[in-house]
């Protein structure tokens, strides 16, 4: 996937890796999925070496999605890199970084918009690094938004009452060494991951695909490929899980 270096005019540059340059994220972290919340949570976040995640009270993660007002923008003349800055009204502003292709509609301040991406931080300083932003079509996606922040902090605390503060952890640390890397082609992803992905973000329904379905569609593939393909885009905030972590739909379905 697309991460981040210091270079260039605008202080980063895109690289293709699999592992960020700093020392926050040297291996893949066993946290999977997209945390809604707000951006007072990622700010109070403190990152976990031994988790290689972020942290903050019960809640651990990497990759989240979260809705403000866009205050400030930036756009490169001679680039495809777009900086933003969104206020959720929680408590500071969050930087957004967002590589996108020269049809993208830029988007004006005092705009509404969802952000889904990775946080990063670099010189000292928390940002977001978006795999997808939108605009808000309704105010009521913001009401929305703000329950399923409330919604997930209060599941994820009785999963951790239950179950302990490990059992959002998995143990496939090795899966970056496994089979379907050796198929890798020009995007970064091998052939099933893209095969996946590109299934998962013609879903139309809330609940998505479910594993079964998918391995249905993409019968060249077996259930074991789909599995960890689905491992590794959900690690990589590309998918997220919907109704269960039997079903999927792509983050960048609006």
């Amino acid at each position: 996937m697309a991460l981040w270096e210091q270079g260039g005019s605008s202080g980063f540059q895109q690289r293709k890796t699999g592992a960020e340059g700093d020392g926050n994220n040297v291996q893949r972290s066993s946290i999977k999925g997209v945390l809604t919340c707000t951006i007072a949570t990622i700010l109070n976040a403190k990152h976990s070496e031994s988790d290689n995640c972020f942290v903050y009270k019960h809640l651990k993660f990497n990759t989240v999605m979260i809705m403000g007002l866009i205050r400030e923008t930036n756009h490169e003349a001679n680039g495809s890199l777009a900086t933003y800055n969104i206020d959720d009204h929680s408590g500071g502003l969050m930087e957004i970084k967002w590589w996108h292709d020269d049809s993208a509609e830029p988007i004006k301040p005092l705009t509404y918009a969802k952000v889904v991406g990775q946080i990063k931080v670099f010189a000292g300083k928390t940002h977001v690094v978006a795999h997808h932003v939108s605009k808000m079509q309704s105010l009521n996606e913001l009401i929305a938004h703000n329950i399923e922040c409330i919604h997930a902090s209060i599941s994820i605390r009785k999963q951790t009452d239950t179950s302990g503060m490990n059992a959002t952890k998995t143990n496939n640390s090795d899966f970056g060494h496994s089979t379907q890397q050796t198929s890798a082609i020009s995007n970064g992803f091998s052939t099933v991951q893209n095969a996946v992905l590109n299934l998962l973000k013609t879903v139309t329904t809330i609940s998505g695909y479910s594993v079964t379905e998918i391995c249905k569609q993409l019968k060249q593939f077996s259930e074991t490929q789909v599995k960890q393909a689905l491992e590794f885009l959900s690690g990589e905030g590309h998918i997220y899980s919907t109704t269960d972590d039997d079903h999927f739909r792509a983050a960048s379905n609006n």
